[in-house]
């Protein structure tokens, strides 16, 4: 008899629980890397938010010196797996400890309008997938599905019938979120309007 009242307690206990659930929605990511003049600035943007946010790097100790932030990036790329090549590093590094860490009385001041980055330089004259490539487009994106952000097709779908293309490359070249999702897109500043345009042809043409 104690028995079958406990199973029975348990299954009530059970059931309120599953009429408890809750819904629980995140806010939209705002949050953005500091700007700054130094060539791993746009480096950090383009690999590092793809799979988390810019509170990360804020949230670590401001004394952390230049090892701990080697460390920490090193570890993202193994054994996490970010696709960032090997020569990135030292640039995102010394920009990680000259904004975040114990070096940021040594850093550059920021840029009113951020130089594009040594290891990212500006792609005009390039072709459509030349720009793809070197921008690391398709790390988020794909033609006809959702990635980590939507894809081409969908955003084309969206924008149909409409002066879009400005739209479009500015949202490119400023970044943003809340649009497709709370996952951020970072700014890609480096593109001049020409190249940016070209992008956003060819994103609305799918």
């Amino acid at each position: 008899m104690r028995m079958n009242s406990l199973i029975a307690a348990l299954a009530l206990s059970a059931a309120a629980g599953g009429a408890c659930a809750l819904d629980i929605r995140l806010p939209p990511e705002t949050a953005t890397y500091k700007d700054s003049a130094l060539p791993g600035y746009q480096l950090v943007q383009r690999n590092c938010m793809t799979c988390h946010a810019a509170q990360y790097a804020s949230s670590q100790p401001p004394t952390s010196p230049r090892a701990y932030w080697e460390a920490t990036v090193k570890k993202m790329k193994k054994p996490f797996g970010a696709q960032f090549a090997d020569e990135d590093l030292p640039a995102m590094v010394d920009y990680l400890v000259k904004t975040y860490g114990a070096e940021r009385s040594a850093a550059m001041p920021v840029a009113a309008a951020a130089k594009p980055a040594a290891a990212v330089p500006a792609t005009s004259g390039k072709d459509v997938k030349s720009l793809l490539a070197a921008n690391g487009c398709m790390a988020c994106h794909a033609l006809d599905q959702k990635v980590v952000g939507p894809g081409f097709a969908e955003v084309a779908a969206r924008y149909k019938g409409k002066e879009s293309v400005a739209a479009v490359a500015a949202h490119i070249r400023q970044g943003g979120s809340g649009k497709w999702g709370p996952v951020p897109m970072p700014p890609f500043s480096q593109l001049s309007e020409a190249d940016a345009a070209s992008l956003a042809r060819y994103v609305l043409s799918r």
